[in-house]
């Protein structure tokens, strides 16, 4: 049975690495990423079990993979090279694999089969699929601990909507093998952690190289009882499909792909926009003195404008007053990590302007802040989560 791991509460060697940070030389025994972040730091235990590093941006994935450093080494003859299976789309059919049989989940001869037949077993026939299709079924059978946060089928068939549909992921996939198996890793930690053990901005380190930030929140249910709710990187851990065991660690099912990979800090994330639809609102940072506050390691939430919201002339002349111009850029701030899993049906939370309150509301599906509707949520940061609007607070 997997080892769990405690979060470590002490200092770790390394501290406030950047984005794409990979150590010189390995701890000495395996280390879990996962730590609290404490005060002004966000603190990084780099892991000795597996060391792929991937630079990315937004959509895209590019990959290069250094060779393990660990006595538990990867299996030589794991490829990034995806195998023959197709990940045509045409239907629903390939989730309605059969659950496989008892004897073949405990007793099969093959230990490729077993992370998968576990998947399938708890009804996550995508993750099992693609993980085949990657290889990284064998690395993860063969090495670890890891906790592996496995989307649903929902949320994988989102995704492929937001690539541009099955086809067109499929030709992805195959142009460019290392895209899937990035994504996928960038959804697997070192350590074996149970949902109970995942704290409120706990951060750590992907087998992707990418950032991944625990937040929890307290909501309402429909009849209006407290419900905890776990986040990573906004992806919400499904609790009845929490703490499955795997044979190198456990799995949490969460509710969706975590898309796209976080870039860099909040101002990075914004100029990075493949739209490039935030230029004004970060020239209103930059010109505010705002900007500074948003590339260190203390986290926030951006309801960020876009640049249809508010013209060339508008800025300018909005930029005369610098006074009243910060002021507006900080009513657009508030504290800490709020992806829209942690939102209430309505709540109030203060802006990094003293004197105003951001108001939020659900309704139908729909998140209105203030005056404005959000356009585009859960945009991830390494310091926090942007959010698209339509109007100015």
């Amino acid at each position: 049975s997997p080892q769990y791991t405690s979060p470590q509460y002490t200092s770790p060697q390394y501290t406030s690495p950047q984005y794409n940070y990979s150590p010189t030389q390995s701890p000495p025994k395996f280390l879990p990423t996962l730590t609290p972040h404490h005060d002004d730091s966000i603190n990084y235990i780099p892991s000795s079990t597996y060391n792929p590093v991937y630079s990315t941006t937004t959509g895209q994935i590019s990959t290069t993979t250094d060779p393990p450093t660990t006595s538990t080494p990867a299996p030589s003859t794991y490829s990034f090279t995806p195998q023959s299976q197709s990940t045509s789309y045409p239907n629903e059919d390939y989730y309605s694999f059969q659950t496989p049989s008892p004897n073949s989940q405990i007793g099969s001869s093959s230990p490729v089969a077993i992370l998968g037949d576990t998947l399938k077993a708890n009804g996550l026939y995508a993750m099992a699929r693609y993980l085949r299709q990657s290889g990284l079924d064998m690395v993860l059978n063969e090495t670890g601990p890891y906790t592996v946060f496995v989307p649903t089928d929902r949320a994988f068939r989102a995704l492929l909507v937001q690539l541009g549909g099955p086809d067109r992921a499929e030709v992805k996939f195959k142009e460019n093998p290392r895209l899937l198996s990035g994504l996928l890793l960038h959804h697997v930690i070192p350590g074996a952690f149970k949902v109970d053990s995942l704290l409120d901005e706990m951060t750590g380190v992907s087998l992707a190289g990418t950032q991944l930030r625990v937040n929890t929140y307290t909501t309402q249910d429909n009849e209006w009882n407290d419900v905890k709710v776990v986040t990573i990187n906004g992806a919400k851990i499904v609790r009845e499909k929490g703490d499955i065991v795997i044979p190198q660690g456990i799995a949490h099912t969460v509710d969706r792909v975590m898309f796209p990979l976080p870039v860099g800090d909040i101002v990075q994330t914004l100029q990075s926009d493949r739209e490039g639809r935030f230029s004004r609102f970060i020239k209103l940072l930059q010109e505010t003195g705002v900007a500074p506050m948003l590339q260190g390691t203390k986290t926030y939430t951006v309801f960020a404008p876009t640049d249809a919201v508010l013209t060339d002339n508008e800025l300018k002349k909005l930029l005369e007053q610098r006074a009243t111009a910060r002021a507006l850029a900080l009513r657009h701030i508030t504290p800490g990590s709020l992806y829209s899993a942690g939102m209430l049906f309505y709540q109030l939370r203060d802006s990094m302007n003293n004197a105003n309150q951001i108001q939020l509301s659900k309704e139908a599906g729909r998140v209105k802040v203030n005056n404005a509707h959000v356009i585009s949520r859960n945009i991830p940061a390494t310091n926090g989560v942007i959010h698209a609007i339509d109007n100015l607070l």
